[in-house]
């Protein structure tokens, strides 16, 4: 089976290669393009593209997603099935049982990667500021008691509390504390209690029997309580009856209200009214700062400095305040501090349209954690990842691996390029990549990239980076204008390999395939246990992963290749055509694997947590992170699931995933706790669950470890290649000797 090899497209006029092609053009003319000289799409292929994207994508959706899923290649694609089609029925059966298990995996790293704390609702803030008497502006009289209360909240929910609020203004007898004297004091204390607490909620509370259901109903009738509570709260006029008043300035001396009495309102100045009680009940910054203005008697005129939180996002952040929604809509237009920035320079120099709800939703994000609105916070990441796209990933996790960033968006973005790397590697957008960011991602199992593809994205990379750093160490010293390599460029001949190692040192060992022609790497993989050679994986003859199915290859870890889609696919597909039915060959090889021999119960699996940091955290805390672990190896399907072929490596990741989320959960730190998982009843470190699986072609077992039979634990013999194989410091020969030996 051969390859094609798309020659890359050579610039006469500038003798450039155009390097966002996946393959390489082997010829004299070995140019490397420096980033100065990047060609940029023109505005007829940009105005193209958006017309496609926005016409034709939305009429034929099937066509789209089609053309999108196709992240591996047909010839790679092609090469698998050339490679599995010699394997036998049991060999297909475990191969399919141990990607079903990465899958599993595959899921508890989706789970654990959008795992975020809790965050408290519109309904639950408002209960609890009736219930704790958190700026309490009233009094609701029920025949001798007095309850505290917010007449805000009161009058936009009930009808009766706001006629009858309107009669005592119209009379000029206001108290310095308003008493609003309930509709019916024969109800029962109970049901007086619950309809305040549904006036604030929203939601029947559960101290309501079925059998007064009726009575309830009618009571919130009478008080003229029957909407939701958002639209109560979006239709009510906060603008005129508000008893708060926000003033965004750019003032900052103006820091009194006797000065703001004095000073003169100018054009530059915007205010806008606002509920004291929900502000107060929904961030606990602006609780304190309106209960002290409170107590010292002054009014509620809170001045904000526009620098800090500009004036466009008042109404946005006011109406999430009332409906726990996020309408970037609202953004106020015209009256911006600043009109152009950074980012708006560059997306004007680019030609690219600027990204304004991906800018808004960024701004709004750190309004809402200056604010502590938790809820808010949330919802712009969410519009930030719904933003992800080829050109903003680079960016938004620069963004996000900042100081005042999100670690959520941070691993969306990983997860993003995971999926998208075949597309990404093949485009300009992956010289404008982070290494940290590749290397996030790329130390994945998940990445939907074949090998060699990935292997030439690095070194392409690398390149990129060598050139870069080229260009700044040679200026052009007459004219300081220009730097003499953009000008002329630089073959690939002229590069310093070892400088491009040394560039390339955290990556290359993250790349599961191997470059040794230009040495970049130590060890040759071309060599297997019996001392012979086979092709280069990269040459077209042969499989671009079939490396992987060799146990002496260097790798990370001794799990072996990484989930691609179509490999999965493609086994299923080889298992139905060669045993018929596919489901039932992989049932019966389930069933042999939980045998007597390999049962084992996963009610008795333990996890023991460590807690690295007991200055910061109590007991208490360690003792519901154990809990929660506890009660998820034992209960989830998921992990069942990602047990079932016995691989040590996905056993390790599946509970480290489970770490994760709990941790995240609690919005506790990802490293301030280990986890340690002990089985009852088992001396063995590995023993809770056997080394029995096979995903690999059978070998010749006696001529490779002729004493495998007598012991099928013997310890590997010594090998330049061993040290990859196992990074738990023990050795083990490798799975398919064992599988071979016990069958």
């Amino acid at each position: 089976m051969r390859t094609r090899r798309v020659p890359l497209e050579l610039n006469p006029a500038t003798h450039v290669l155009d390097l966002t092609q996946g393959s390489r053009w082997v010829g004299e003319l070995d140019w490397i393009a420096p980033s100065s000289s990047r060609r940029t799409l023109s505005k007829k292929n940009r105005f193209t593209a958006l017309i496609l994207s926005k016409y034709v994508a939305g009429r034929f959706p099937r066509f789209h997603s089609r053309s999108k899923s196709r992240a591996i290649s047909r010839d790679t694609q092609r090469a698998f099935r050339e490679l599995i089609s010699s394997w036998s029925c049991s060999e297909l059966a475990a191969l399919c049982t141990e990607m079903e298990s990465a899958c599993a995996v595959r899921e508890l790293v989706l789970i654990a990667e959008a795992a975020r704390p809790p965050v408290s609702s519109l309904s639950r803030d408002l209960l609890n500021a009736f219930t704790n008497c958190t700026a309490t502006d009233c009094f609701v009289l029920y025949k001798d008691g007095r309850y505290a209360a917010h007449i805000a909240v009161l009058c936009a929910r009930s009808r009766y509390f706001a006629d009858l609020w309107d009669n005592m203004r119209d009379s000029a007898s206001i108290s310095a504390i308003p008493e609003l004297t309930f509709i019916d004091e024969k109800i029962p204390h109970e049901m007086f209690l619950a309809s305040l607490q549904y006036i604030y909620s929203g939601n029947v509370p559960t101290s309501v029997q079925a059998a007064e259901r009726h009575r309830f109903n009618d009571l919130l009738f009478r008080l003229g309580c029957v909407r939701s509570l958002q639209d109560d709260l979006v239709d009510f006029d906060f603008a005129t009856k508000g008893d708060c008043t926000l003033i965004f300035t750019t003032n900052g001396s103006a820091a009194s209200s006797e000065e703001i009495e004095v000073r003169r309102v100018d054009a530059l100045e915007y205010r806008i009214r606002c509920s004291s009680a929900v502000v107060a009940a929904r961030s606990d910054f602006l609780s304190s700062l309106i209960e002290r203005k409170r107590l010292r008697g002054e009014p509620l005129d809170i001045v904000i400095d526009e620098h800090l939180i500009p004036r466009i996002y008042a109404p946005v952040v006011l109406h999430a305040i009332y409906t726990d929604r996020l309408d970037l809509s609202k953004v106020l237009d015209g009256c911006q501090v600043s009109a152009s920035s950074l980012n708006e320079v560059q997306a004007i120099a680019s030609g690219r349209r600027q990204k304004t709800p991906l800018r808004h939703a960024i701004d709004v994000f750190h309004i809402a954690r200056f604010l502590n609105l938790h809820r808010l916070a949330q919802s712009c990441e969410e519009v930030m990842v719904a933003e992800l796209s080829m050109d903003t990933v680079g960016s938004l996790w620069e963004w996000a691996s900042e100081a005042g960033g999100s670690a959520y968006v941070r691993r969306q973005c990983v997860a993003y390029l995971r999926n998208e790397f075949s597309r990404i590697c093949a485009s300009h957008v992956l010289f404008e990549l982070d290494e940290q960011l590749l290397h996030d991602c790329l130390v994945s199992d998940y990445v939907q990239c074949s090998e060699v593809e990935i292997l030439e994205s690095i070194v392409r990379w690398g390149e990129h980076e060598l050139v870069r750093r080229m260009e700044e160490r040679e200026p052009n010293l007459v004219a300081n204008t220009t730097h003499s390599i953009s000008r002329r460029g630089v073959r690939r001949s002229e590069l310093d390999d070892v400088e491009l190692r040394n560039i390339l040192g955290s990556l290359l060992p993250l790349s599961l395939n191997n470059a040794c022609k230009r040495g970049l790497l130590d060890r040759s993989p071309n060599a297997d246990l019996l001392g012979q050679r086979y092709p280069d994986s990269r040459s077209p003859d042969v499989s671009p992963d079939a490396h992987w199915f060799d146990h002496s290859v260097p790798r990370r870890h001794p799990a072996g290749p990484r989930l691609l889609f179509p490999y999965v696919t493609e086994a299923r597909s080889q298992l139905r055509r060669l045993c018929g039915n596919g489901s039932d060959i992989l049932a019966e090889y389930r069933r042999g694997l939980v045998s007597e021999r390999t049962r084992f119960d996963r009610g008795r699996l333990w996890a023991h947590v460590v807690n690295l940091v007991p200055e910061v955290l109590s007991k208490q805390i360690t003792a519901l992170v154990e809990k929660r672990i506890v009660e998820t190896l034992q209960g989830s399907d998921l992990i069942k699931k990602a047990l079932s072929c016995g691989c040590a490596h996905h056993r390790d990741l599946a509970i480290e995933q489970v770490r994760l989320r709990v941790l995240r959960e609690l919005n506790l730190d990802d490293n301030c706790m280990q986890v340690l998982l002990s089985i009852p009843g088992t001396a063995a470190k590995d023993s809770y669950v056997p080394r029995y699986y096979s995903s690999q072609p059978a070998l010749t077992v006696m001529s490779v470890w002729p004493d495998l039979m007598n012991n099928a634990c013997t310890s590997r013999p010594d090998s330049p290649q061993s040290e990859y194989d196992n990074e738990s410091g023990a050795e083990f020969p490798p799975d398919i000797l064992c599988t071979e030996a016990i069958i």
